[in-house]
């Protein structure tokens, strides 16, 4: 049996992975965050906010998380591209923007997150992708996804990541592919024992600057 990753405590339900959050009133869009963010041959504009993971700038695991996919992975001309715990959505919109033939579909619990995203899709023109708010994959149908990427909130405890990784297994179709990054401080390689023993493979793609980037194939 894998080892159990190190248990972090859940948080206040005010933090960034609550539902209880909610959307921003018209006023506070007008005071939103802008950023830019560079990928690839693409520059996008993207608004954050307060409530919202990551807010000040482009988290440095996610972006690890998209330049290892672009590096090593092998996808389909069309596939169906999940942002799973999508924050303001740099991921699902970075990846509409540079795979066009691709659907993306973005989801996370915080419905300010939703709104951003939205928001973001609107802002860079991206027309492949959709945003909605939910607790996780539950109310996904089966074998759906071709992809799934993940930055999980370590932050909102096992139970938490487990669901999140259960859905993404349930959703992917055979031989479609979970990519996740986790710090290694915060139990990526027992969240790597524990993919390999769920999926029956899990592979540590990329580790730099403290994060690691596991990839895990569904037979």
């Amino acid at each position: 049996m894998p080892s159990r990753p190190p248990q972090q405590a859940p948080t206040s339900s005010s933090h960034y992975f609550s539902h209880h959050l909610a959307p921003f009133s018209p006023s506070e869009l007008q005071k939103a965050r802008s950023i830019s963010i560079h990928f690839e041959s693409v520059e996008l504009q993207f608004l954050t906010g307060q409530g919202t993971f990551s807010r000040a700038e482009f988290d440095e695991g996610s972006q690890l998380l998209l330049d290892t996919m672009f590096k090593y992975g092998e996808f389909p001309d069309k596939a169906n591209f999940c942002d799973l715990g999508c924050g303001w959505g740099p991921v699902g919109t970075l990846w509409a923007k540079t795979h066009p033939k691709h659907r993306v579909f973005a989801l996370d619990v915080n419905p300010r997150a939703v709104q951003l995203t939205q928001l973001n899709f609107e802002r860079n023109t991206v027309s492949n992708a959709v945003a909605w708010c939910a607790d996780g994959l539950s109310a996904t149908r089966d074998s759906v996804f071709d992809i799934v990427a993940c930055n999980p909130p370590i932050r909102a405890g096992n139970a938490t990541i487990d669901s999140l990784f259960e859905g993404a297994q349930r959703c992917l179709k055979p031989g479609g592919e979970l990519w996740a990054v986790i710090r290694t401080a915060q139990g990526a390689k027992s969240w790597a024992k524990k993919l390999s023993a769920q999926f029956g493979d899990c592979h540590t793609m990329e580790m730099r600057n403290g994060f690691r980037i596991l990839r895990a194939p569904k037979c």
